[in-house]
């Protein structure tokens, strides 16, 4: 152990992939990390020790754009290119559940509560499912692609990322919306909630990262917190993603190869990191300690020590 994290090093290089790599995510417990990509393939690796490659998970029949662990660390949730989705066993090592409905690429996935998956697609819908039924419970048309999704921890409320440029939040119970931010000049690539579903990170391809205060009463009628700059997009037009650590910490994957890290209170950059040679499409933070990982379009992952 390097001593400031239980990592075997201050930084740890996982291969294994033969594509580009577009998602990851670690275990609740922070135990496990699942990653994809364009290989079509989800790897689980051990977060320490010599970070084995433990499962490659096989069934998607293209490119898988994003994948998330349910809240008991038993099962992952994914969403591909092959218009469907899947719900994965992680102690079997095999898809027990298939979800088809869309009719384009499925840009995004999350739980929503403990029953439910969200998901968004090209195809301009937003689809509620019912994870052991696997029936849709709901579904909204919209105009234009959705490319990014994500719910609060109690699968209250949906927030959608879209094409033309502006996030839409609606109630998981109505499908009815409730509230719109608009303040990015171009497409949303990612949303994602802070721990206690207060703030808002979006990521666009207008070069920016607005963070957006979505509590119920807010007196600044834009909820527009603060903006941050650094993370680039290019002609790629990757779905680069923006997570939230613990309190108001935030890192970003961008299209120069490097990880940014921010404290969002002070509305500053914690760290500018590099060692990737393509687009860093993804990035996750450890649940419970100091630790980041990213994977990028050079189709490595790297978990280091924020220290």
């Amino acid at each position: 152990m390097s001593g400031a994290t239980d990592l075997k090093a201050p930084v740890m290089l996982l291969t294994g992939h033969t594509g580009e790599l577009f998602a990851l995510s670690f275990s609740p417990n922070g135990k496990h990390l699942a990653s994809s990509g364009l290989d079509r393939e989800i790897f689980l690796f051990n977060v320490f020790g010599d970070c084995e490659n433990i499962a490659v998970l096989k069934g998607h029949k293209n490119a898988v754009i994003e994948v998330h662990w349910s809240h008991d660390n038993d099962f992952i949730f994914s969403c591909s290119a092959d218009e469907t989705l899947g719900l994965w066993d992680v102690e079997y090592r095999k898809r027990i559940k298939k979800f088809v409905g869309h009719c384009g690429i499925v840009n995004g996935c999350y739980g929503c509560g403990e029953r439910c998956i969200v998901s968004a697609s090209d195809d301009g819908c937003v689809k509620l499912w019912d994870i052991r039924t696997k029936k849709q419970i709901n579904s909204l048309q919209h105009d234009f692609q959705i490319l990014s999704v994500c719910a609060d921890s109690l699968g209250e409320f949906i927030y959608c990322g879209s094409l033309d440029n502006i996030i839409r939040v609606y109630d998981s119970r109505t499908f009815k919306q409730i509230m719109q931010l608009q303040g990015h000049k171009d497409c949303i690539t990612s949303v994602h909630l802070n721990n206690n579903g207060t703030k808002l990170a979006s990521n666009s391809m207008d070069q920016t990262i607005i963070i957006w205060d979505v509590q119920p009463f807010c007196q600044n009628n834009t909820r527009i917190e603060s903006t941050l700059t650094g993370p680039t997009h290019d002609f790629e037009h990757n779905l680069i993603k923006t997570r939230w650590g613990k309190g108001s910490l935030l890192a970003s994957g961008s299209a120069d190869s490097n990880v940014y890290v921010f404290d969002t209170l002070e509305s500053k950059m914690l760290y500018k990191l590099g060692g990737h040679s393509g687009s860093v499409n993804d990035v996750a933070l450890h649940p419970h300690q100091p630790i980041l990982a990213s994977c990028s379009s050079d189709k490595t992952i790297y978990l280091g020590e924020l220290i």
